[in-house]
C-alpha cells in the first residue's frame, strides 16, 4: 500500500525502472533474510519483519504496473489475447515457482539425515531456496530490460 502511490504518480513514464527497482527491492531482502537464518540462528520477529516489509514495498513498486509494461508493445487489436496469454503465464509461472522451490527445500530437508530433519536442515533448504529465489529475482530484472521503457498510455 505504501508504493502502490507511486505507481499512480509516474507509472506511465517510469514503467520498466519500477518493474527492475520492484525486482531488486525484492531480491534484496531475500538476500538478508539468508544472512540471518543460515546455519539455524534464530532472527527474532522484527528483523523478520523488516525484511518481509521492505520485500513488500518492491512487491507494490512491480505489480500493479507489470501488465501495462508488459503489454505496451502489443497493438490494440491484440491486446486481449495478450491480457490473456499474460495472465496464464503469470498463473503458470507461479504454479512452477512454488513447485520447484518446494521441491528444493523438502528435498533438502529430508536429505541431510536418516532420522527426522533438524533445525538446522530446514534452515540449510531454506537457505537455499532464498537464494535461489533473490538468484531468479536478479534475473528477471535483467530480462526486464528487454520490455518497453514506458507503460502503454491509457486513451479514450
Amino acid at each position: 500500500m505504501v508504493t502502490i502511490g507511486v505507481y499512480g504518480a509516474f507509472a506511465a513514464k517510469a514503467g520498466r525502472f519500477l518493474l527492475i527497482l520492484g525486482s531488486v527491492t525484492i531480491a534484496v531482502p531475500q538476500l538478508v533474510l539468508w544472512a540471518i537464518v543460515k546455519g539455524g540462528s534464530d532472527p527474532g520477529y522484527w528483523l523478520l519483519a523488516l525484511a518481509l516489509f521492505i520485500g513488500g514495498l518492491g512487491l507494490g513498486l512491480a505489480a500493479p504496473i507489470l501488465v501495462s509494461v508488459v503489454l505496451a508493445g502489443v497493438p490494440g487489436r491484440n491486446a486481449g489475447a495478450a491480457g490473456g496469454v499474460l495472465s496464464t503465464v503469470n498463473q503458470i509461472g507461479g504454479a512452477i515457482g512454488i513447485a520447484v522451490l518446494g521441491t528444493i527445500f523438502f528435498t533438502t530437508a529430508a536429505g541431510s539425515t536418516n532420522g527426522p530433519p533438524a533445525l538446522t536442515d530446514f534452515s540449510d533448504a531454506l537457505s537455499i531456496v532464498l537464494l535461489t529465489s533473490a538468484g531468479l529475482y536478479i534475473i528477471t530484472a535483467l530480462v526486464m530490460f528487454a520490455l518497453p521503457k514506458s507503460a502503454a498510455e491509457h486513451t479514450e
